[in-house]
């Protein structure tokens, strides 16, 4: 499987930080292609009860440890999962 991030949405100034969006597409042999999108705030849950093991999580991962001013230079960066 191979994560991208493919955009990141800023919330309005009156929302949450927890609130930017990342828009992600996941590539799978058996599946096919998924594009979704997930909050911070959710990405942070699944990080917090979620080992790692595969290109979401490694995604989600760094999108938890990054700061504010680098979500946008996150757009474009692709994870695989390790075998």
């Amino acid at each position: 499987m191979q994560a991208t991030i493919i955009a990141h949405e800023t919330p309005g100034e009156t929302a949450s930080e927890e609130i930017h969006r990342f828009r992600f597409q996941l590539d799978d042999d058996e599946s096919g292609r998924v594009t979704d999108s997930i909050s911070l705030r959710t990405a942070r849950v699944i990080v917090e009860n979620l080992e790692d093991g595969n290109a979401f999580i490694q995604m989600l991962r760094v999108i938890v440890s990054a700061e504010p001013l680098q979500y946008d230079s996150l757009v474009g960066s692709s994870y695989i999962d390790k075998r």
